[in-house]
């Protein structure tokens, strides 16, 4: 993994601009996205790892846009070390957690193709891209001028409510790590989404933060991973909204996971994983997401019920011709009896 720049506020806002132009900004769930393009839309998938009152967040946020330059910035608990994550950990951990499919199959009416999913049906599987380089400052201060300042620097204005949605962190003590973030290949966008990061940082209460989502146009779809020793449940940050839907629950450990070597990496002991989807509505989120043991290590697996639609069966075709045969064959056994009757009389 690449060493990356981690500094002070100070010697932040003395770095010279690294890009030129204006800055359109986009709250994803844990942190902002600001770039040089509108986000036309943001999915974000995430891992949180609990161990010895370490945290640690792995993060994807898919993207559509033409940007060519962006900068991330999110606020964390405590002082954070940053790397660069891989994001095929998201694909393995996707298909462990995948839903069982059961189907439902339905016959269709003659005329009609046989065995058409509908449409929305399955599991969704998050794309990632490839990783490029970043430059990082992780900053202090008391109120979001910091790092208003920071970001102007280097290029990038922050809005007047994501920088009114960082200062409730910064008053609680929190720091916010800012990456500045340039595409691996020259000419290129992040059209795919932005390169996987990862931050660690102490932790004796796992949070995930949340309230800078508050400011999204638009409710953006969640994935939440968690590694813990158990299983953990996690708070509603919406109020009033639906709860975080659980779709997987269960014990991993590193014999099983032969097929999956990037999460093999992340799990030398036995483990608990735990999987969350949500749709949050930005205007009812208030708060972050707090991790919290659950009362059982109960597994579970959500269950995806599809329809396939399909004609009728050729055995039920064909016990229907029988039966028809069969009552041609009585009708003329009774009008021969009925005819020889007569015959007799």
């Amino acid at each position: 993994m690449r060493n990356l720049l981690i500094v002070p506020i100070v010697a932040a806002l003395a770095v010279a601009p690294l890009f030129a132009g204006p800055g359109v900004a986009g709250a994803c769930a844990c942190g902002a996205v600001l770039t040089d393009e509108r986000l036309v839309a943001v999915q974000e998938t995430a891992l949180v790892e609990v161990a010895g009152g370490t945290q640690a967040i792995t993060l994807n946020i898919a993207t559509e846009t033409q940007a060519t330059e962006a900068a991330f910035i999110m606020p964390v608990p405590a002082r954070a070390e940053f790397t660069l994550a891989d994001g095929a950990v998201f694909t393995e951990l996707d298909e462990i957690s995948a839903p069982r499919v059961e189907y439902r199959d339905v016959e269709k009416p003659d005329g009609e193709g046989a065995g058409e999913a509908p449409p929305g049906s399955g599991v969704t599987v998050t794309d990632h891209v490839a990783v490029g380089p970043y430059d990082v400052a992780q900053l202090t201060g008391a109120d979001s001028g910091a790092v208003a300042g920071w970001l102007a620097t280097n290029g990038f204005d922050l809005p007047p409510d994501l920088a009114g949605a960082l200062t409730p962190y910064l008053a609680e003590g929190w720091l916010v790590v800012a990456v500045r973030l340039t595409p691996e290949e020259e000419a290129a966008t992040f059209e795919g989404g932005l390169p996987p990061m990862r931050f660690t940082f102490p932790a004796t209460e796992p949070v995930y933060p949340m309230r800078l989502s508050a400011t999204a146009e638009y409710a953006q779809p969640f994935r939440l991973y968690v590694l813990a020793d158990h299983r953990m449940n996690i708070s509603n940050p919406a109020p009033g909204d639906d709860d975080a839907e659980l779709t997987y629950a269960g014990w991993v450990a590193p014999g099983d996971l032969a097929d999956y070597p990037v999460v093999a990496e992340l799990v030398t002991e036995r483990r608990f994983l735990t999987r969350y989807d949500a749709l949050f509505d930005p205007e009812k989120l208030t708060d972050d997401i707090h991790l919290t043991q659950a009362a059982t290590d109960d597994s579970y697996r959500a269950v995806v019920v599809e329809t396939r639609y399909v004609n009728g069966s050729l055995f039920g075709e064909i016990v229907w011709w029988v039966l028809g045969i069969l009552a041609v064959l009585g009708l003329f056994m009774w009008l021969l009896a009925i005819s020889t009757r007569r015959v007799r009389h």
